[in-house]
């Protein structure tokens, strides 16, 4: 969850030497259709993803760790969908205007990780306790 929220802010975006994170990227309207309402939804998905990392790692300390696997799914797919779309478009390194793939490979490791970590969580057994009929031995 750290490595994807850390690789939301290294840059995703190089124009001339400037580089850009994927929010200062967000922040640009009018840039790749993110205008109008639908880049208005995008820009709160993406900025609500750091509360919903957060939200699952209380979770899971408050040992409601079916919940926040969950939702850790919800995240990993969110954040691993966009930087994979973005380390396929990244690389040409001759434009003036290009995708850097360095936010992007940080921030779909964190979330391989995360949804790897989600379904062992979701596939481990519970321990349950044991009792036996005349009480402990």
């Amino acid at each position: 969850m750290v490595t994807a929220v850390v690789g939301a802010f290294l840059p995703w975006l190089r124009s001339g030497t400037t580089t850009r994170s994927s929010y200062e990227v967000l922040a640009l309207r009018g840039f790749a259709g993110l205008e109008g309402v639908a880049g208005e939804v995008i820009r709160l998905f993406w900025v609500g993803l750091i509360p919903l990392a957060v939200l699952c790692v209380v979770l899971f300390v408050l040992r409601a760790r079916r919940i926040a696997a969950f939702l850790t799914l919800a995240f990993g797919t969110i954040t691993g969908t966009v930087a994979a779309l973005a380390c396929v478009q990244g690389g040409d390194e001759s434009s003036l205007v290009g995708i850097t793939t360095t936010g992007p490979v940080a921030t779909l490791g964190g979330a391989v990780l995360g949804i790897v970590g989600a379904i062992a969580v979701l596939t481990a057994k519970t321990r349950t306790a044991v009792s036996s009929p005349g009480g402990t031995p």
